[in-house]
């Protein structure tokens, strides 16, 4: 039987914790290829290695998607690669600048995040594949300084960057119909072709980096991605590692946090 497309169902909730976490505790709705949690309001949202999200009631779209992937558990993880693609894909004509990405969640305007991307894995036991959940954050209406002081810096909105305000049903649509355009292909045709999308809007290649191991910070120039969506890098003995977890700073500009 075909999947139905993404956004096929959608279900509103008014406040939540979090729309990953609904998600993960309603094995009814994760059966279902497609379907979406967006919430008016979360009080914990989560971002990447237990941070907090910050969102305000009514100014972001943070919303979970239910996706059911016939793809190798090792490359589940460039999901998030896939909708950071999906939500440049509709940004980007409504901005004076290109979308950038960074590895391997966020979505920014120069060097400010607009959107964050947590993608996790739920086990359905009478499914026989893994049961994705994307999370996404997009910080639509207000401006950075309704931020934290600690963030304003760091933050950007979609109203603060094309000076007008925007209608949110008509982004989600759009961003559902986005990554539904490329999800879809990929159970037959693999993630090559979009990894190389994410290449090209990250403008990461030939870029230095520091990046968090289990043995502290290392140095090294991003070199490309693996076919599951890590980040190969050379160190400066010239020796390659595959990155596959843990934060990256792409300049001093930016903190180790």
């Amino acid at each position: 039987m075909t999947a139905r497309p993404i956004g096929h169902r959608i279900v509103r909730l008014d406040e939540v914790e979090s729309t990953n976490s609904y998600l993960l505790q309603a094995p009814e709705l994760l059966r279902e290829h497609g379907v979406v949690v967006i919430a008016h309001s979360q009080t914990a949202g989560r971002g990447r290695m237990k941070r907090q999200f910050v969102t305000f009631p009514g100014k972001n779209l943070t919303f979970s998607v239910v996706i059911h992937s016939k793809l190798h558990l090792d490359q589940l993880g460039a999901y998030a690669l896939v909708s950071g693609v999906a939500v440049a894909r509709v940004l980007e004509p409504l901005l004076a600048e290109p979308v950038r990405l960074k590895w391997p969640n966020d979505v920014l305007i120069g060097s400010r995040k607009i959107c964050g991307i947590l993608v996790e894995v739920a086990h359905v036991p009478e499914l026989d594949q893994p049961v994705l959940v994307v999370g996404i954050g997009l910080n639509c209406l207000g401006s950075p300084t309704d931020y934290p002081d600690a963030l304003r810096p760091l933050v950007t909105t979609l109203e603060h960057e094309i000076r007008e305000p925007v209608e949110l049903d008509p982004l989600l649509s759009e961003i559902l119909s986005s990554m539904e355009e490329i999800v879809s292909p990929l159970q037959n045709q693999g993630m090559s072709t979009v990894l190389n999308e994410w290449l090209y809007r990250s403008d990461a290649v030939g870029k230095q980096v520091h990046y968090e191991t289990p043995k502290g910070w290392k140095t090294g120039r991003i070199e490309g991605l693996t076919s599951e969506g890590y980040l190969l890098i050379q160190q400066p003995s010239g020796e390659w590692t595959t990155h596959i977890s843990g934060d990256v700073v792409y300049s001093e500009l930016e903190a180790k946090s």
